[in-house]
């Protein structure tokens, strides 16, 4: 089992880009990433928050969140809830 130090060593590598589709896998939704914007935070300074736009071929409607902060967006990815399909393959 990975610590939690590793887990976030390896989110550091994971790139996202404008258009690239990530899936939901608790939800089965997918989504492209749209936009992504700088915040302040008073305890962290600076986060980034990408905008999501989902979609989903099931009937159920699930409230996948419009908007995800970026590092537990790349947490997601490397635990696995959250899968990446990059425009970029390969990064």
């Amino acid at each position: 089992m990975k610590t939690l130090n590793e887990l976030r060593d390896q989110a550091t590598h994971v790139i996202l880009h404008v258009g690239d589709m990530i899936y939901d896998v608790r939800t089965k939704s997918k989504g492209f990433l749209r936009k992504r914007e700088r915040k302040i935070d008073i305890i962290e300074d600076d986060i980034y928050i990408w905008s999501v736009i989902w979609f989903s071929h099931l009937e159920e409607t699930y409230n996948n969140l419009e908007f995800m902060e970026e590092e537990g967006l790349k947490m997601s990815i490397i635990i696995g809830t959250i899968e990446l399909h990059s425009i970029k393959h390969g990064e």
